[in-house]
This record gives C-alpha cells, structure tokens and sequence, in this order.
C-alpha cells in the first residue's frame, strides 16, 4: 500500500496518537476520506476527458497507422536477417547468410563445444 510496509505504518499511527488527541482521530479520518474521493474523483474526469480528446483528434487511428508501420518494419528487418542464438542463448539478428555460412559456424560452434571442460 502506497510502499509501506506493515511496521512503518505501525509506527507512523503510534506517533499520530502520541501528538493527536483520540477524541480528533474520527474528524481527521473523515478529513482525508473526503480528500482521497476528491482526488479519485477528479482522477476519473480527467481520464475520461484525455478519452474523448484522444477520440476528437483521431489518435486511435494515428496509434493504428503507427503499429502497422512498427510492424511492416519489423516483418521487413526479420526477412532480411537471420537469428543466431550464442552459447549464452542471447539472439543476434545479422544479415542473411549463405547456406555454407551456416554450416561452417555449426561446425565451429561443434568444435567450441567439444574444447570446453566438462
């Protein structure tokens, strides 16, 4: 709740009935009651109103065409390279390699393989 953990809250309502009257604890509660739905309140209206602006200026159709160019790029960028997995398994995208490319590093990766220890 809010970052805090049980004991921090303990003490914080152990000082707050040291220097607070119990007799006033119920009126600052209901204080901050009204606060929090003030501001919850106010959060939602200007959520909504953000909702229609978007809606005015067309900004989903703008977050549309923006995916679409993200993900012709991206299906461009993967037809063009190849994905080579370390022994790490981290991915490296380079650009296409030749059939013999590949199995020359399969052969190289075999024999890194073999010269490690066990």
């Amino acid at each position: 709740m809010f970052g805090f953990s049980l004991a921090e809250l303990i003490v914080v309502f152990l000082v707050i009935l040291i220097f607070i009257k119990p007799a006033d604890l119920p009126e600052i509660a209901h204080f901050f009651g009204k606060v929090f739905y003030r501001a919850k309140h106010l959060y939602q209206e200007l959520k909504a109103s953000l909702k229609t602006m978007e809606k005015e200026f067309g900004f989903d159709d703008l977050r549309h065409e923006l995916n679409r160019g993200i993900a012709e790029e991206k299906a461009k960028l993967e037809d063009e390279t190849t994905v080579i997995v370390d022994m790490y398994g981290n991915e490296h995208h380079v650009p296409k390699v030749a059939e013999e490319q590949v199995e020359e590093v399969k052969n190289l990766n075999k024999k890194n393989l073999d010269s490690l220890p066990s």
